[in-house]
């Protein structure tokens, strides 16, 4: 199983940047691009930080997807 997101969707709804984030949970920007297009996991606490920064349970971000 892989683990998906919702940053994309959620960040274009609220009319966030990519950068913005990236400076507020302390990660390159280029990371956090890897991350929001999938093509990158992330580690528990950078997760717990963009959920804390975006005023969300991880669980509303993150999901496990089925590789199938």
């Amino acid at each position: 199983m892989a683990i998906k997101n919702r940053l994309k969707e959620i960040m274009d709804e609220r009319g966030l940047k990519q950068i913005w984030l990236a400076d507020k949970i302390g990660i390159d920007r280029s990371t956090l691009s890897s991350v929001i297009a999938n093509r990158k996991g992330t580690n528990l606490e950078t997760a717990m930080r963009i959920a804390h920064t975006l005023d969300l349970k991880m669980e509303d971000i993150f999901e496990l997807a089925n590789d199938d």
